[in-house]
């Protein structure tokens, strides 16, 4: 494998060594339906992305434009206004996976709790990937549907309410 600039104390400059980036997207519960074939096309377009612990891989407010697969390591997820994390996302989970489908921001903030590495596939590389692997990108979308659906199943409380609430309400307006 190779080696890539990655971030060092201060965030940059520092050469790693590229992980297994087949080996570590068959590790996300997301492409768990994937084929050896689309996984390394996947592996070939994602950007490889390191955040050092107590760096910020992102903050909420900021655009939302690519699907984070964590590698290695592990993401607190925390709430605009701070305060103590909502839960965390380690090797083999998906952060902005609804970035590929729709325009917006982070609603959370994710800090390293550890040492990370992400693989990245940006919006413009999955608009890319529509014209030159148009399977991939539509398998891609359809996981996208499946995780989205089987978390929103999985909500409780507050959420839940809201999701039932704005349901009944579009089928009350007939769309």
């Amino acid at each position: 494998m190779g080696e890539l600039p990655c971030g060092g104390a201060d965030g940059h400059d520092e050469v790693q060594p590229s992980i297994d980036k087949p080996a570590a997207l068959r590790a996300s519960h997301l492409l768990r339906e994937f084929t050896d074939v689309g996984l390394k096309i996947l592996a070939d377009l994602a950007a490889q992305k390191r955040v050092g612990r107590g760096i910020f891989a992102f903050k909420a407010g900021e655009a939302s434009d690519a699907l984070s697969f964590v590698a290695k390591g592990t993401l607190r997820l925390v709430p605009r206004e701070g305060g103590d994390p909502l839960g965390e996302v380690s090797a083999g989970d998906t952060v902005g996976g609804m970035s590929l489908l729709v325009e917006g921001e982070h609603v959370l903030s994710a800090v390293a709790a550890t040492d990370v590495e992400l693989l990245q596939i940006s919006r413009d590389v999955f608009e890319g990937m529509k014209k030159t692997h148009p399977r991939t990108a539509l398998k891609l979308t359809l996981a996208l549907a499946q995780d989205l659906a089987e978390r929103l199943r999985e909500a409780r409380g507050p959420l839940r309410e809201f999701l039932v609430w704005q349901i009944s309400r579009r089928q009350a307006e007939g769309r």
